[in-house]
């Protein structure tokens, strides 16, 4: 539909045309005001768009109800006297309810229309919304929308469960990822003019002759040319590396490796920028600004490889499939949820990227003056501030659960903390000397602040309105009580007399 208008298509062809079809389309459609919906009254889009409409109802209801039968199927009594069994439980709520707001808070944003993807069949005068669950999460109906399931698995503790949920959740982000993101980029950033500043700095920055990046800048192995020196001495450098792999060492050595590696790219290549931002300290050792920014470059790529890829090398030369830190009946599903972390860090890496370019994965704005630069909060950035150094680094604890050794978590843990004082003490310091406009908190906390704000400003308002109700209760039975007091006395005086 999206490409080839087929849905609109079909509708005109096997349903406009067939009396029978138009009559049993009308009578499925009912709108909110009561008034009767008729084929005639409306364009061909809109139809379609109902007959859509009313095809999705049916597939969404029979995969649910499919869904909570294999749930049922593979149920397992929990035994309330074992602590896990309540933990998985309460935790499995707690998904599940969140699943079941995060759902509802989209269709309050985005209403019918982009929920039954009305923009595939005709455009409102309308924008992409970034308001409440939006705020927080990136395509929220496809990723923490789908959180119930995984609070089934654990209620009905089954590992068929959780690998059929895996699987039904991994169609649905391949269904954002083939079909619905491919249609927002088509349709709306045709919309959106790149703006005069972000084209005088591509400008500057790809220009031919003077220009600081090239089309293809080696990103780790991304754009490898084997005519370009540095290429070919990278790949060098990465076989000498792997080969250690296959020779007889010990395990310590491997250990050693990663953590080198580590401390090279955190602690060397952070010191160059920290001096580099307080006193250009790396520029002045170059003839000119250009020079020292592609000699960074090279550097900078080759480290960045090389402390991934020794991480990786000691995961695989550590690894135990019959590993004692987990039994025989969890190893795959370690395996599998490792492999989860690991592709929640491809995502994460591939989002960064795409929000903040070459020149941004260079951290260009250390070495080049004369680019104009600001800070946008788009892409991943929007929720995060800083997503390299904390969800950037699911991959490494992922790869660790999948290694089964005792290792490789503390050295995952040493590496992610490196990053963390390299934001702190490095990028941070930078950001404050060289922008204004730096938010201090991400898309994520601020809404969690901001519901929490609204959680206490309606807790008060109800305190104060249950507070004024009782006040008045009160009022109305000390009047009540005096009144009776009143008239017991009275009553009293009268039999006295």
């Amino acid at each position: 539909q999206s490409n080839g208008n087929a849905f609109v298509k079909f509708y005109q062809q096997h349903v406009k045309n067939v009396p029978s079809n138009v009559k049993l389309l009308e009578s499925v459609v009912v709108f909110k005001d009561g008034s009767k919906y008729a084929v005639s009254e409306y364009p061909d889009e809109f139809n379609a768009w109902m007959l859509f409409r009313f095809v999705v109802m049916v597939i969404l209801a029979n995969d649910l109800a499919a869904y909570f039968v294999c749930v049922l199927v593979y149920w397992e009594t929990p035994n309330f006297w074992n602590p896990l069994d309540i933990l998985a439980n309460i935790v499995g709520l707690l998904l599940i309810v969140f699943a079941l707001w995060s759902k509802t808070d989209a269709h309050r944003v985005i209403g019918d229309y982009a929920w039954y993807w009305g923009d595939f069949f005709f455009l409102l005068d309308k924008s992409l919304v970034f308001d409440g669950i939006f705020q927080m999460f990136p395509h929220p109906m496809y990723s923490v929308g789908y959180a119930f399931m995984y609070g089934f698995s654990l209620m009905a503790k089954s590992h068929t469960v959780f690998y059929v949920s895996l699987v039904g959740h991994l169609l649905q982000l391949a269904f954002l990822v083939f079909v619905e993101n491919p249609h927002i980029d088509k349709t709306y950033s045709a919309m959106s003019e790149i703006p005069e500043d972000e084209k005088k700095r591509q400008a500057i920055l790809y220009d031919e002759e003077s220009g600081y990046l090239g089309k293809k800048e080696l990103i780790l192995l991304k754009n490898f040319t084997w005519t370009r020196g540095t290429d070919v001495m990278l790949v060098i450098l990465l076989t000498y590396s792997t080969l250690l792999v296959f020779i007889d060492l010990p395990w310590y050595f491997h250990v050693g490796h990663a953590l080198v590696w580590r401390v090279v790219l955190n602690g060397g290549l952070g010191f160059v920028l920290d001096q580099q931002s307080k006193s250009n300290w790396w520029n002045k050792r170059f003839r000119s600004q250009q020079e020292a920014f592609d000699s960074w470059k090279s550097i900078y790529n080759t480290v960045v490889t090389l402390t991934n890829l020794s991480y990786f090398l000691c995961a695989w030369k550590l690894s135990e499939w019959d590993s004692s830190v987990f039994g025989a009946d969890s190893r795959l599903l370690v395996t599998v949820m490792g492999a989860c972390l690991v592709g929640i860090n491809i995502y994460v890496t591939l989002s960064s990227y795409e929000s903040v370019g070459d020149f941004g994965y260079f951290y260009g704005d250390f070495f080049v003056a004369d680019v104009p630069t600001s800070l946008t909060y788009n892409g991943i950035y929007r929720y995060l501030n800083n997503p390299d150094s904390s969800l950037g680094f699911c991959g490494y604890y992922g790869l660790a659960l999948m290694s089964g050794s005792f290792a490789m978590l503390p050295i995952a843990i040493l590496s992610n903390a490196a990053s963390k004082l390299f934001e702190w003490y490095v990028e941070r310091p930078h950001m404050n000397r060289k922008y204004n406009n730096i938010r201090t908190v991400g898309g994520l906390r601020s809404e969690m602040k901001k519901k929490s704000a609204e959680l206490r400003s309606t807790v008060a308002r109800k305190k104060a309105t249950y507070e004024r109700s009782m006040q008045a209760l009160q009022t109305k039975l000390d009047k009540t009580k005096q009144e009776y007091d009143q008239f017991k006395q009275r009553t009293k005086t009268n039999k006295s007399e």
